[in-house]
């Protein structure tokens, strides 16, 4: 069957949002689907490659520098002056300009039999459900994170209405138009099954790939110390995200035991705010920024940590961060700092680590200590090679592709 997948996040984008629509890509050709993925370019040019079809984002949204600054910081300030006055926009509005004004030409290519549309942004949604109902074929709308339901973009929605009008829009044209919703958490699942009875939900959760880990690149930390690692954003991604307890857990730890001395790596970036929170810790070297990496790094940071550590912001999420299901694959036990129910089943039923509340320093600094003075702790633990394998990208992508509608039959 031939496959359009609507994704704007894709490489050159190296985010852990880019991770689940290459793998879709990736498996849904293994299982002999030919997949085109329609996606940004930052460069003008046709749509000729039925692979990956790039389409020119006139507002830049993840290069601008330089000259190109200029340019996004336009068609931001355009984004904001539309919805001042009560029209919805955003920078992402250009590119789908561009996309449906080249719609024909990307059918010609491409020549789809299904749509699969990921949000976010917003805009691969809306792109989604025109093309399925001008082509008058199938649709799966993909929901990495929750739209209306707990969704990320949560201050735009407060402070503009035509904002919440738009989303409230698409994400009922979504499910009315989808032959499939998928999803990456059972809340979020939930939320669509109760807000739209009858809606064909089901999850495909996020998953790791095996073959990324082979042959990395050798990490070497200072001998002596006990080693915690984080990759990826905080606040950067969830704005809630609160890593104040546990750096008040831990410079409580380097107080009450010395001889036991604790480095905590943080592999990616991070807000000035959090760096101010940081700001002894880092003169002091307990805690190390280490710049944004490639994933490869990334992935070799994870493998040579004693210990690794996932933050959630407190209360109820629609989202499991991605790096949680990396974790799984490195080998090593986890720490996750988090009151979610979902988070806490998989390391649980992984047999991989341990949860601890984001609220209680006290609880914190207890773990810490006995972390880092009793190796046996991390001895204890009995990892489920079938629990960890059950969150293979491969295993979810094949699941996603016994969801699909079938093929159309030739006349």
């Amino acid at each position: 069957m031939n496959i359009l997948l609507v994704a704007y996040y894709f490489p050159p984008i190296n985010s852990a949002g880019s991770q689940r629509p290459v793998q879709m890509a990736h498996w849904l050709r293994r299982c002999g689907h030919a997949v085109s993925v329609l996606t940004h370019g930052y460069d003008e040019g046709k749509a000729t490659s039925t692979e990956i079809i790039r389409i020119h984002d006139p507002a830049y949204v993840r290069a601008h520098r330089g000259a190109r600054f200029w340019r996004w910081l336009f068609w931001r300030g355009l984004a904001e002056m539309q919805n001042s006055l009560g029209h919805y926009a955003s920078i992402f509005s250009p590119w789908r300009r561009e996309v449906l004004a080249r719609a024909e030409e990307i059918r010609r290519v491409s020549r789809p039999e299904l749509i699969i549309a990921t949000y976010p942004p917003l805009e691969g949604l809306e792109i989604g459900i025109k093309l399925s109902r001008r082509w008058r074929i199938p649709l799966v709308s993909d929901f990495r994170d929750g739209l209306m339901f707990q969704p990320i973009e949560e201050k735009r929605i407060r402070a503009h209405s035509c904002i919440r009008r738009k989303y409230e829009k698409i994400e009922a044209a979504s499910t009315a138009t989808s032959t499939r919703i998928t999803v990456v958490t059972p809340v979020l699942q939930k939320y669509f099954r109760e807000a739209y009875p009858g809606c064909n939900c089901e999850i495909v959760y996020n998953g790791y790939d095996p073959q990324e880990r082979l042959n990395l690149p050798a990490i070497f930390f200072p001998p002596g110390f006990f080693h915690i690692v984080h990759t990826g954003r905080l606040a950067l991604s969830d704005s809630a995200a609160d890593m104040r307890p546990f750096l008040a857990a831990l410079r409580q730890t380097a107080l009450d035991a010395p001889q036991h001395p604790i480095r905590l790596h943080l592999v990616g970036e991070h807000s000035q705010r959090e760096r101010a929170w940081m700001g002894e810790l880092l003169k002091k070297g307990i805690v190390t920024i280490h710049p944004l990496m490639d994933r490869r790094q990334s992935l070799a940071f994870q493998k040579s940590a004693d210990l690794l550590l996932v933050l959630t912001r407190p209360g109820v999420r629609s989202g499991i961060p991605l790096k949680l299901f990396e974790y799984l694959q490195a080998g090593k036990p986890i720490l996750a700092v988090s009151d979610d129910l979902e988070v806490r089943r998989i390391i649980e039923e992984s047999g991989r680590g341990w949860c601890e509340s984001p609220l209680d320093e006290k609880a914190l600094e207890s773990f810490l200590l006995r972390i880092s003075t009793v190796p046996s702790l991390s001895h204890s633990l009995n990892p489920d090679p079938q629990a960890i394998e059950a969150y293979s990208w491969e295993r979810q992508m094949r699941r996603l592709n016994g969801m699909l509608p079938p093929p159309p039959v030739s006349p």
